[in-house]
């Protein structure tokens, strides 16, 4: 992520400089070579007034355009020094401008990796015990559902640091393990594994998938697919479609999900991979919950598999998801 936000801050330097070093130099070409002209039109004519024509004095132009050539052949190497060290001083100063806020970030990141962490054990010790509380006989309704409540919320809690730590990892550039993966296996199975998620609110996947093979991770690509087809599903209207499609093009697969669901207002669309950002018409579902780390971990994954992830939407009317994968 700094590598390439360098190489953007020094392009700027660099072409605030080209323009500067341009801008100079036409305005020193057009002084030098009108002050010239001037002085030796004068010159040649206060010549010629003065009854000095036969001594057959040359006209300037000749001068003029000698002296426009080597002007303009000094200020093209001027210029190309100019930018061979602003190249230089752009990426020193790029890195240095930018070193704080790496800093900064990697900070930030370690404390995220390490929070979470910290967090599983208590939460697995927690969960345990109230499973085990869960089990006992004799409760009454009201404390049942007060641990099953609790239970939920552990549940949602361990999902989060989950998600914490996995965009930690991509953060710091941990590599992934790749192999050669049938995708559409991968897609089916985790059409599979929310199957029962989409029978409770009626929902049905329609599946239009061509055997593909890409270079993944198989737990990080399947989590991947899970999130879209999870948030598809979530954010649904009872009683739709969630359409699913595999196919390839030149060189990637392109795998399409489209539901029919309460859609991203336009303004909230730029905001949707910022982490623990969500929509504001979440609410139009009541059922739903989360804490907006589905889309910024599915992007961490695109990115570390060299791929790319689009959200299309219009409020009301649905979303579509398109992920591409370089193939195998």
């Amino acid at each position: 992520m700094f590598k390439s936000a360098t190489v953007k801050l020094t392009f700027w330097y660099v072409l605030l400089a080209v323009a500067l070093c341009l801008a100079y130099s036409v305005v020193v070409y057009h002084l030098s070579t009108e002050e010239l002209s001037e002085a030796l039109n004068h010159q040649y004519h206060s010549y010629t007034d003065n009854d000095h024509g036969r001594y057959n004095i040359p006209l300037p132009e000749p001068y003029i355009h000698e002296h426009g050539a080597h002007l303009l052949k000094g200020l093209v190497w001027f210029n190309v020094v100019v930018v061979a060290g602003s190249c230089i001083a752009g990426y020193f100063l790029a890195r240095q401008t930018l070193r704080p806020i790496e800093h900064a970030h990697q900070a930030q990141v370690r404390f995220t990796a390490e929070a979470s962490h910290e967090l599983r054990t208590p939460l697995a010790a927690i969960r345990a015990d109230t499973e085990v509380a869960l089990m006992e006989k004799g409760l009454t309704t009201k404390t049942k559902h007060t641990l099953e409540g609790n239970l939920r919320d552990i549940e949602r809690l361990e999902q989060l640091t989950a998600n914490l730590l996995d965009i930690a990892r991509y953060q710091n550039g941990s590599q992934i393990k790749l192999a050669v993966l049938d995708f559409d296996e991968l897609i089916r199975q985790a059409i599979k594994q929310l199957a029962h998620k989409a029978e409770q609110k009626h929902i049905k996947f329609k599946a239009a998938i061509t055997p593909v093979q890409v270079m993944g991770e198989q737990r990080v690509l399947e989590q991947l697919v899970i999130i879209i087809l999870d948030n598809a599903i979530k954010y649904s209207h009872e009683k739709t479609t969630v359409t699913i499609s595999l196919n390839t093009d030149d060189t990637h697969a392109v795998l399409i999900i489209k539901d029919k669901g309460v859609g991203i207002p336009t303004s909230d669309l730029p905001h949707i991979f910022e982490h623990f950002y969500r929509s504001q018409n979440t609410d139009a579902i009541s059922h739903t919950s989360g804490y907006g780390l589905g889309l910024p971990l599915a992007q961490e994954i695109i990115k570390a598999h060299n791929g790319q992830i689009t959200i299309e939407s219009h409020e009301k009317r649905g979303t579509t998801a398109t992920i591409t994968l370089p193939l195998a």
